[in-house]
């Protein structure tokens, strides 16, 4: 995982934008053959490098990306590319102050709840550009939960029954 972290602030410091990897992402899910191919110890790293050119060439991605690929087939880190590219997210997230939250809530979403949840987030990541994804979950009854980073701020109904045990009860 660590080599994940730092091959990923490698590709940030070399320039490629969050688009780019994004296409890159789309590439590899379109078609899963590729990584088997670029990962296969059998095929030669000049047949690689020449796939890599075509493919993401095609894509339009960057030199930098194409020669930074040949790389990782080179070291044989290719196959922890999903890897990279998540923390490539991370850290691109962390240097442009990009704080990314699930919103995930009951039946219908409030729009009282949905600001709430920002004034939320905003009071707590104050130097933070919220953005906000929403998902609906019907096993909540009713309210709503925060999801970000490895916390949660639970608003939902059993969230505030179980606020109001605690206080009553005195745990």
């Amino acid at each position: 995982m660590q080599e994940a972290v730092n091959n990923a602030k490698v590709l940030y410091r070399l320039g490629v934008n969050r688009e780019e990897v994004d296409t890159l992402r789309e590439l590899y899910c379109i078609t899963p053959e590729l990584m088997k191919v670029m990962a296969s110890p059998v095929i030669s790293i000049h047949k690689k490098d020449a796939i890599i050119e075509s493919v993401y060439g095609k894509a339009g991605l960057s030199k930098t990306l194409i020669n930074f690929t040949k790389m990782m087939c080179r070291l044989r880190y290719v196959s922890e590319l999903p890897e990279i590219m998540d923390a490539f997210y991370l850290y691109w997230d962390k240097k442009n102050h990009i704080m990314r939250a699930k919103l995930i809530y009951a039946d219908m979403l409030n729009p009282d709840d949905e600001a709430e949840a920002i004034k939320i987030l905003e009071n707590k990541y104050p130097d933070e550009k919220i953005v906000l994804t929403k998902e609906k979950d019907d096993n909540l009854l009713g309210g709503y939960v925060i999801q970000v980073n490895n916390k949660e701020y639970d608003r939902s109904y059993e969230g505030r029954l179980r606020q109001l045990e605690r206080k009553l009860t005195g745990r």
